[in-house]
């Protein structure tokens, strides 16, 4: 809590400090384009110096999330699930950066819940030498994996990312490294690759591996001012190798209810045991995103995983391992659209999270948007082993089929309100699959999201 204390209070002083120089040179009575005045775009609140020369953006994320089924493990109710302080801005017109910290607290100690919800924020630096043609970041931030994972948090359709992403794609949602990424041929084509650690945010890597990710994503019709401008399709891929790397990711429905636990204790109630990631990872994905002028449109995205891991006990010496063994996976979702006020032009284009560019737009952009969404989804996964004598519970297959409604109440970019009923149903053959089952076959959830981003 100390850090967390400290930290927020440096960001808070880095902001007085902007407030300061740019209101000190709005006084002097310098010229600037816009004025040294805060001024509040669509993309938040904007700071500039009189000659351009720095251009700060503080801003933060606060989403207050209720959950509620008639299971008993999570519990319903509220929680915070992201408190963010961040700022971002540039340096001249071609150094970026983008950095946070996420304040929301974190689960008790021995909480099994999903990487992708547990606090992290952006923190990283970039180079645009060429505008968006060209930017070169490092640090952390969401790996080029599918266009759910590279959808910010604060733009996605739904309250949680799909399983595409959030379970078998990128579980993990961001990870240390550094990519080059950009848009060519007037921002029909948008290419990204880099080297990351491949475990998620954390400070060191731990296995001295590294892991390649890629994404290419072509809009033929781009700038055009056709209904089909935006229709695109795109591909991603990762291949990597970890040795005794970290444990291999919690699976959990969007409330918390987790269908894949990578964690057991033994006969006996001793040793305990972990299934943690060694040898070889490959991952393909594909997406197809068809909107239909700004008001309703389709897309949808197939993933394909094969991940090879180690059961091992958890000694105060490090990992002892006993059994390999290996995660072969598909998903895929498929989703519908529509805005029955306001339209897509509120938010920029999904899958992208190019660097801010802020317009100078006057007046407060807060037009109400109410936006309908629907999504089905499947998940199949296949866990085998070498040694069956563990009890993995995640041995056999795990089979996810679920459907959600969303409804957002957007208040410009700055205020949502947002509203999911999922609906899942379980079937295989794995120990916790069929605990699931034991208490019905179909799992309901609601949830709701109270969200202001700045």
């Amino acid at each position: 809590m100390p850090l967390l204390a400290m930290t927020a209070a440096r960001l808070a002083l880095v902001g007085l400090a902007a407030t300061s120089l740019c209101l000190g040179a709005s006084a002097r009575g310098q010229d600037s384009a816009p004025p040294g005045a805060p001024t509040l775009t669509p993309d938040g609140l904007v700071w500039q110096t009189a000659g351009g020369e720095l251009m700060l953006m503080p801003g933060g994320r606060l989403q207050v999330d209720g959950a509620f089924f008639s299971r008993q493990t999570p519990k319903s109710g509220l929680y915070l699930r992201r408190s963010i302080v961040e700022l971002r801005g540039w340096v001249g017109h071609t150094f970026y950066f983008d950095f946070g910290g996420d304040f929301a607290p974190v689960p008790p100690p021995g909480t099994q819940v999903a990487p992708s919800v547990l606090p992290a924020a952006d923190n990283f630096l970039a180079y645009a030498p060429f505008g968006d043609a060209l930017v070169v970041q490092a640090g952390q931030f969401d790996v080029p994996f599918t266009l759910d994972n590279r959808t910010s948090d604060t733009e996605t359709d739904f309250i949680e990312r799909s399983m595409v992403a959030r379970s078998l794609g990128a579980p993990r949602n961001k990870d240390v490294g550094g990519m080059v990424h950009g848009l060519l041929w007037r921002r029909r084509v948008y290419y990204s690759v880099g080297l990351f650690n491949g475990e998620g945010a954390g400070f060191r890597n731990l296995d001295n591996q590294a892991d390649a990710i890629g994404r290419v994503v072509v809009t033929p019709l781009a700038g055009s001012d056709g209904p089909l401008s935006g229709v695109s399709v795109g591909g991603s891929a990762w291949r990597g190798n970890h040795v005794l790397g970290p444990e291999a990711p919690v699976q959990a429905t969007p409330g918390g209810v987790v269908f894949f636990q990578p964690e057991w204790t033994g006969s006996f109630g001793s040793p305990t045991f972990a299934l943690h990631e060694q040898g070889t990872i490959q991952a393909f994905a594909g997406e197809v995103s068809f909107p239909i002028g700004s008001r309703f449109g389709v897309r949808g995205e197939l993933v394909w995983k094969k991940q090879q891991l180690v059961e091992a006990t958890v000694l105060p010496s490090g990992l002892n391992p006993i059994g390999a063994a290996t995660l072969d996976g598909i998903a895929a979702y498929g989703e519908v659209w529509f805005w029955l006020l306001g339209d897509q032009r509120l938010r920029p284009a999904p899958g992208y999270e190019m660097p801010v560019r802020p317009g100078w737009t006057p007046g407060p952009p807060l037009e109400p948007a109410l936006m309908l969404a629907l999504r089905g989804e499947v998940l199949k996964e296949d866990l085998g082993t070498d040694t069956t004598s563990l009890g993995d519970p995640g041995v056999a297959t795990t089979r996810v089929v679920s459907g959600t409604a969303g409804l957002n109440y957007w208040r410009g970019r700055l205020v949502r309100l947002s509203a999911n009923y999922v609906l899942n149903y379980w079937s295989g053959t794995s120990e916790t699959i069929l605990a699931l089952i034991a208490a019905g076959r179909l799992e309901h959830e609601v949830l709701f999201r109270f969200a202001l981003s700045l």
